[in-house]
């Protein structure tokens, strides 16, 4: 077995949803076997930069992770997530995009072939590469083996301290990017806020939380589901071994609910008491007689009805907290406004969870 190699990737969006973007962007990489995902930056608002000026302001994050993989089927993933979500190949040099992967160090390794160069060609000339990526890793030494390290520039700090200070200044630090446990509170603050109906956000928040074990699991879902109100609506998604019943079972406990949580297996719903209700609903296993479909296609021609399922009876519950747990794909007939989880990982690895708000909340 090939051993981890400590790496590096500068993630950059300018259209659409960017922070979203740029967290699933992590989520899918860090789900890819043989990549562990162990810090992220702030999310920094730049300017374009390059040729092509006149494009809306990036939102750009450094990603660190561990990986057994080399560098060109790691660059091979990484295209392959700019592909998903929504990057063209044809795309102008320097110009807008909704994703950009850069694979900008490979431990202290440099690698020059035909598709690829690392140290990434441009990185010590980009105050929006070097700023995120020494937020989280400030003593950074450029590998010995790299012709263009040369006197004073041995460290990635001091070119960021030969850049322009204009340059500098033009990179602005904003929220986190990635929620560990250390700064969970910061998330919860942040979703409190998107509970005024009277000032919905233009945007829908997205959070990406690193559980480092089962437990910070099950404590995330406790601190979910004691920042909850009536009414909310989860769909949960995940791998088989990535947590899904872990984080349920805290979900309930911050419900203040003891009793023993388990998947409803065969059983269409569960129902456990507590500050609020919580409905567990499993499309799992389900799913092979009922059907289910893209998160934004059309509902199966052998989708049940919902009365005949007993379900309709949980949807607008407004004293409960109902949870919805299938497969690949959610539900079709779910509508807005609901959360959408997604859980990856296995074994004793890390677990990353993307949780994405899904229409204003009521």
């Amino acid at each position: 077995m090939n051993e981890m190699t400590q790496a590096y990737t500068i993630l950059g969006s300018n259209l659409g949803r960017r922070a979203e973007l740029l967290r699933r962007a992590a989520f899918l990489l860090g789900g890819t076997p043989g990549v562990e995902l162990t810090r992220a930056s702030h999310l920094y608002l730049t300017p374009p930069w390059g040729t092509q000026p006149d494009q809306p302001d990036y939102l750009n994050a450094a990603v660190e992770f561990r990986t057994r993989l080399e560098p060109e089927p790691l660059l091979d993933r990484m295209q392959e997530i700019e592909r998903l979500l929504g990057r063209r190949p044809d795309g102008e040099r320097w110009g807008p995009r909704l994703i950009d992967l850069d694979l900008a160090l490979f431990g202290q390794r440099t690698v020059q072939t035909p598709r690829l160069e690392v140290p990434h060609p441009r990185l010590a000339e980009r105050a929006f590469a070097l700023m995120p990526l020494l937020e989280i890793a400030p003593d950074l030494t450029r590998p010995q083996t790299d012709s263009r390290a040369s006197g004073n520039a041995e460290r990635w700090a001091d070119c960021l301290e030969h850049l322009p200070e204009s340059e500098r200044e033009a990179c602005h630090r904003t929220e986190p990017f990635l929620w560990t446990v250390e700064n969970w509170g910061t998330a919860f603050e942040r979703m409190g806020e998107t509970n005024d109906p009277e000032n919905p956000s233009p945007e829908p928040p997205s959070y990406l939380f690193l559980s480092r074990s089962s437990d910070e699991t099950e404590a995330l879902g406790k601190r979910l589901g004691a920042s909850l109100r009536g009414g909310e609506v989860f769909a949960l998604s995940g791998n088989l071994g990535a947590g899904k019943t872990c984080l349920a079972r805290g979900l309930a406990r911050g419900l203040g609910i003891h009793e023993t949580v388990t998947s409803p297996s065969y059983v269409l719903v569960k129902s456990y008491e507590g500050r609020f209700a919580l409905h567990h609903a499993d499309f799992y296993r389900l799913e092979a007689t009922l059907g289910s479909g893209p998160a934004d296609g059309n509902a199966p021609a052998e989708m049940a009805d919902l009365a005949s399922l007993g379900l309709e009876d949980y949807l607008d519950d407004p004293q409960a907290v109902l949870l919805i747990e299938w497969a690949e794909h959610r539900p079709c007939w779910l509508e807005p406004p609901f959360w959408q989880v997604e859980i990856t990982g296995c074994g004793d690895g890390p677990r990353l969870l993307l949780l994405r708000q899904i229409g204003n909340r009521r």
